[in-house]
């Protein structure tokens, strides 16, 4: 009997040894496509930072001695960079090709469930996001069906009794925040897509006080192009493309194209307004609405800056055009309506 006990221990300490948890995280791999001089990538989180050397084939191995469990950022360059959640004791293997990473990117080994999930996660919203713009095009009812259809797949996803549970925890409320945001935004992007759909009349500007004097409505601008910046002197974005559409306007200046930008400015920022417009220069038709908000009101602008972009007709050719620093996007605009 006694015999027997030593045996029943001596195995129970061998299995005990086998499943025993490393406290540090090893981690290796090949990540194929690399450029010739990269040698390194880095793994860094709130707290923790550590530099990996990679060959020339894209392979690497590395114990991190991390203090908690966390999401890491591992980033290859400036602008390839993908999120692992590590814990400790996680033995991961990382395979892909960094030039399609979205759709290459395996892990394999403890801890893999939780990052094989993320990757999942991230490939299904980057689908859905560019669903949306015609998502919100459908009647609220139908809309509606989408988003909680969308937001039962994602919680099935989470289903997986292996997934880390404080990722869990995260996810669910991330879901949830995401969820709620998108039905938030459903009568504005609703009307963007109906109401304000291209081709459709545009709300009008009435007599709006022109800094150069005397006033302007866009039924005087008939016959050209308007680009429209919505905009206050308070605003730190609206300034910050400010540069950018002076090149614009610049760029276009022998083009039949008016740019105007209408300053939502209180009374007590009437004098700012006027300032600003002198002191950087400001080019193009600068007018103040004051009091007159029924532009705004129609294109239910909540947020400034606000670019529109009108035809000579006076129809909208995209009632939340490109920001003048999307300098490729506004060329491409431009172009596909005729200037």
């Amino acid at each position: 009997m006694k015999r027997f006990l030593v045996i029943l221990i001596s195995a129970f300490t061998f299995i005990s040894c086998n499943e025993e948890i490393k406290d540090y995280v090893s981690l290796s791999g090949q990540l194929d496509g690399m450029k010739v001089n990269d040698t390194v990538i880095n793994v860094n989180s709130r707290k923790y930072s550590k530099t990996l050397k990679i060959d020339s084939e894209g392979n690497f191995k590395d114990t991190l001695h991390i203090k908690e469990a966390d999401f890491y950022s591992i980033s290859l360059d400036r602008i390839t960079r993908f999120t692992t959640y590590l814990n400790i004791g996680d033995d991961l293997t990382i395979t892909g090709d960094v030039k399609d990473l979205n759709n290459t990117l395996i892990f394999k080994g403890r801890g893999e469930e939780t990052n094989n999930y993320m990757v999942t996660r991230i490939k299904n919203v980057k689908v859905f996001s560019e669903e949306l713009k015609s998502l919100y095009a459908l009647d609220s009812t139908e809309f509606t069906t989408k988003i909680d259809d969308f937001s039962k797949k994602m919680s099935a996803l989470l289903a997986n009794k292996k997934i880390d549970t404080a990722v869990v925890s995260r996810e669910e409320q991330g879901l949830e925040g995401y969820v709620t945001g998108i039905k938030s935004r459903y009568k504005k992007q609703h009307a963007l897509q109906i109401s304000f759909a291209k081709g459709k009349a545009s709300p009008k500007f009435v007599d709006l006080e022109n800094f150069k004097g005397g006033t302007t409505s866009l039924d005087d601008l008939k016959g050209k192009f308007v680009y429209v910046d919505v905009w206050a002197t308070w605003c730190k974005p609206c300034l910050a493309q400010i540069p950018a559409l002076k090149e614009l306007e610049e760029e276009y200046i022998e083009k039949n194209i008016e740019f105007v930008s209408i300053s939502t400015d209180k009374a007590e920022k009437y004098e700012a307004w006027q300032n600003m417009i002198r002191a950087k220069e400001m080019s193009g038709i600068q007018l103040y609405a004051g009091k007159s908000q029924s532009f705004m009101q129609e294109y239910q602008i909540a947020n400034i800056p606000r670019f529109i972009f009108i035809d000579t007709e006076g129809n909208i050719v995209n009632a939340n055009a490109p920001r003048p620093t999307e300098k490729e996007k506004i060329k491409k605009m431009f172009e596909e309506a005729g200037l």
